[in-house]
């Protein structure tokens, strides 16, 4: 999930001076309310009035100048709520247009609710002055999972001395418990963004943790019934094809794809809903961030499949589970080329499995237990292979038929507390093929005051094969934190065993680790000299691995951030590390290579985010204490809004390592080839953004990547760790390129129903070894090498449309 605008937001907020609790009632309704932002229903006048709002930011505990007056009623179907906001005009209000759950550069108005009471998480509903909703489900730290949607309503007005808002929050887009009469914590929040001013209801102390903890009681609402929470949205989308590849035959291959299917939530009870999609069809999700990875390691990608972003936090307990093995790689995908004779060749590698159904249930109910279970259902896969000389065709099986589940319980305990057991399990129907399973336990102990916290978690991985013994490992990690005050702090300690994987429905880079570390943290809310809030902090981090037991390295890590009065954000950073043990670069079991002593520092400096043209630049440099080896890294990245509409972006970043150390190859005797190199890499990414309307979208989106090693000397490892001279006539020099356009226009046609017209075009090529002169090849070089790389296009239409059960009911 991506950190949001209000990620930020209520990390910052207040407390109110006293400490009693701000309540407000809700009036029930019976006559009916047009949700136009027009506040002119005579019921809205003998509603009980929320005001005396404190801002947060820039300086917080004070009173704004403009008033707002929010009121709360309800009825049997929904609750309402409407906003009048003062401006000084109709030009202070800020209303820069944007795609729905994006916060753009304009006013807003904003609730979050927690129904159960139980202070750890809830839903927040936010409109903006253009009328773009936004609405994601919260914890109590502050964290937000914008993936999730719910249909409701909304409508703003504005005028000369301010603008009004009123939203309609169907209780089916809610859950609550059925009794008699309900207390839903609440807080409101409007943001007034000319003076890059917040300000809350009931404010929270930024030196206490928590959200729902600090946030008023709406008290009132009775007799009202849970709904049933039933909605289909089916689909369709149709896909125009295209590839190019120069070294087939032929060039050109152009096909056509139409797929069908289905996204079914249903509330089981008032507490927890099932969401199911059927046959489901993720291929106008944006492309990866593709990079050339040189490293031992895994590269993590976020997740953008929507199933798989919606509602998935109570999934993450203990770290043991990442949603993009669901449908990625097949378990034997790199392993085909090993299995064809001389005379073959690979016709077809299907990489991207298909998913017959997925299934999530989740949940919290009155007692503070929350239970969650997903279960997906993936085909089988398979590659096919040619015969050259008699055409013959063979399929290899690279991944059976597959069953992934994760079941999770989270207990919510006294003072915002919890503990959680949660265990994902992986099925491959054949003996040929192994099966996996990892259990899990997470808590989190916090004191009354909520100062001071202890946090654990702990995994067991069992891998199951036929014919072999099981590989089983485990994890543990241990921190104690002071959580709460202007000074945090923080020790803990951490391991994974040699055999410990989680990676069949997880993510780890690497096991066989031991880690003990602290640090701490000084913070500043209030304005002091040109600065309006700060932080400071420091961290060490002690490293080893466990087979064989040795030492690796240690880290000591430095910075501060600072926003100045004009809005300016600056951070400064500083790492050192002495000598370091590399056990994972050399590829080899119980090796390593040895790295001398590593300083870097950096800068980031980014300008008031208000103005028309917002501009951040990066400075990274580092170097090693031996000669030549050093590197540097420097981005920037402009933004400009041409108007309420329309705006571009420039993301660019430029890197070069010179003298960088890594593994090449093994030997004819077993021996460890390491190569230094100068690496350069570039990244271009730029985005148009325009809005037709606040319902009507077209986003474009272009990336480059470019990546250049130049080999200068090549070395075998020794078995201390240092580098010999070593003749070695191979030419690993390499560029390489990944480009990629997506072209997304989205129309939201219908309350929860959309229409997607996306474009996707990916090429990806370079040259490698002795090919060329790989050094004569330039960044600007490369462009005119795309002709003959791979590529990709695809042209779709997608259509989905929501239908809700009660609203089919009415209508039989």
């Amino acid at each position: 999930m991506r950190v949001s605008f209000y990620t930020f937001l209520f990390s910052i907020l207040i407390y109110p001076f006293c400490n009693a609790q701000k309540t407000l009632e809700a009036k029930r309704v019976s006559s009916l309310i047009e949700v136009d932002g027009h506040i002119d229903e005579e019921v809205w006048k003998d509603a009980e009035i929320a005001t005396d709002f404190t801002t947060t930011q820039p300086e917080y505990g004070k009173t704004p100048e403009q008033n707002t007056w929010v009121r709360v009623l309800y009825d049997d179907e929904a609750i309402y709520v409407s906003a009048l906001m003062e401006e000084v005009s109709r030009d202070s209000i800020m209303t820069e247009l944007s795609e729905r759950d994006n916060v753009g550069n304009t006013d807003l108005f904003s609730i979050i609710i927690d129904t159960y009471g139980n202070g750890t998480d809830g839903v927040t509903f936010v409109v903006q002055s253009t009328g773009v909703q936004y609405d994601a489900l919260k914890s109590n730290n502050g964290g937000e999972d914008d993936s999730w949607d719910a249909v409701w309503f909304s409508g703003v007005q504005l005028s000369d001395d301010g603008w009004t808002c009123e939203m309609k929050i169907p209780y089916s887009a809610l859950r609550f418990p059925k009794k008699e009469s309900q207390e839903w914590v609440i807080n409101f929040a409007r943001r007034q963004t000319r003076k890059n001013m917040m300000s809350l209801w009931s404010p929270l102390d930024p030196e206490v943790n928590g959200v729902f903890t600090q946030s008023g009681l709406l008290v009132g609402i009775k007799d009202i019934e849970p709904p049933i929470r039933l909605s289909f949205s089916p689909y369709f989308s149709a896909y125009a094809l295209h590839n190019k590849d120069v070294n087939s035959t032929p060039v050109n291959n152009m096909g056509f794809r139409y797929n069908g299917g289905m996204d079914v939530k249903y509330g089981i009870n008032d507490a927890f809903t099932l969401d199911m999609t059927l046959i489901p069809d993720f291929g106008q999700v944006e492309s990866d961030d593709n990079v050339v990875n040189l490293s031992p390691f895994e590269i993590r990608f976020d997740e953008k499949r929507p199933f798989f972003t919606e509602g998935v936090e109570l999934f993450n307990k203990a770290g043991i589970f990442y949603t993009r093995r669901i449908g990625g790689d097949p378990l034997n995908y790199w392993a085909v080329e090993d299995e064809i004779a001389e005379n073959e060749m690979i016709e077809s590698n299907e990489r991207v499995p298909q998913l017959y159904n997925t299934t999530k249930i989740s949940g919290r109910n009155k007692k503070g237990l929350a239970i969650g279970f997903l279960n997906a259902v993936e085909a089988p896969t398979y590659a096919t292979i040619r015969n050259t000389e008699n055409d013959e065709v063979r399929e290899i099986l690279t991944q059976p038929l597959t069953n992934y589940n994760v079941t999770v319980f989270d207990q919510n305990l006294k003072n915002n507390s919890s503990v959680s057991i949660i265990n994902t399990n992986v099925f491959r129907k054949g003996r040929e093929f192994y099966d996996a399973n990892v259990t899990g336990i997470e808590f989190d102990i916090k004191d009354k005051k909520q100062n001071y916290s202890i946090y654990g978690e702990g995994a067991v991985s069992v891998q199951s094969f036929a014919e072999a013994d099981n590989n089983v490992g485990h994890k543990m990690e241990l921190e104690f934190a002071k959580i709460s005050g202007k000074i945090n702090y923080w020790i803990g300690y951490s391991e994974e065993s040699p055999d410990y994987n989680p990676n069949d429905l997880g993510f780890l880079r690497a096991p066989n680790e031991r880690n003990f570390g602290f640090g701490g943290t000084y913070r500043i809310f209030e304005p002091f000299g040109q600065f309006n809030r700060a932080n400071f902090w420091f961290n060490y981090n002690y490293n080893r691995v466990i087979d064989p037991d040795a030492f690796t390295g240690m880290f000591f890590n430095t910075g501060f951030w600072m926003q100045s009065k004009g809005f300016w954000n600056f951070n400064m950073w500083a790492n050192f590390s002495p000598d370091r043990y590399d056990y994972f670069e050399p590829r080899t079991p119980g090796r390593y290579l040895k790295n001398p002593t590593f300083y870097n520092a950096g800068i980031w400096v980014g300008t008031d985010n208000r103005k028309k043209l917002r501009l951040s630049l990066f400075v990274f440099a580092y170097n090693l204490e031996e000669e030549g080896r050093w590197g540097y890294e420097i981005g920037l990245n402009p933004r400009y809004r041409f108007n309420d509409r329309l705006s571009v972006y420039l993301d660019s970043e430029y890197g070069i390592q010179y003298d960088d150390t890594g593994w090449v190859d093994f030997g004819a005797n077993d021996e460890i080839i390491m190569g230094q190199r100068d690496r350069l890499s570039i990244e271009n990414l730029m985005g148009f953004e325009y809005k037709f309307n606040h319902l009507m979208t077209l986003d474009t989106r272009i990336r480059h990547y470019w990546d250049r090693a130049l080999y200068q000397t090549f070395h075998a490892l020794e078995e201390d760790g240092t580098l010999a001279d070593f003749d070695y006539d191979r030419n690993r020099d390499y560029e390489f390129n990944f480009f990629t356009i997506d072209m997304n226009f989205r129309w939201r046609f219908a309350p929860g129903s959309d229409l997607f017209l996306n474009w996707k075009n990916s090429i990806a090529g370079g040259h490698d070894r002795e090919m060329i002169d790989i050094g004569d090849i330039g960044y600007f070089d490369s462009f005119g090498n795309f002709d003959n790389y791979f590529q990709n296009n695809s042209l779709s239409l997608r259509v989905v449309y929501f239908l809700d059960y009660l609203n089919l009911k009415k209508l039989m």
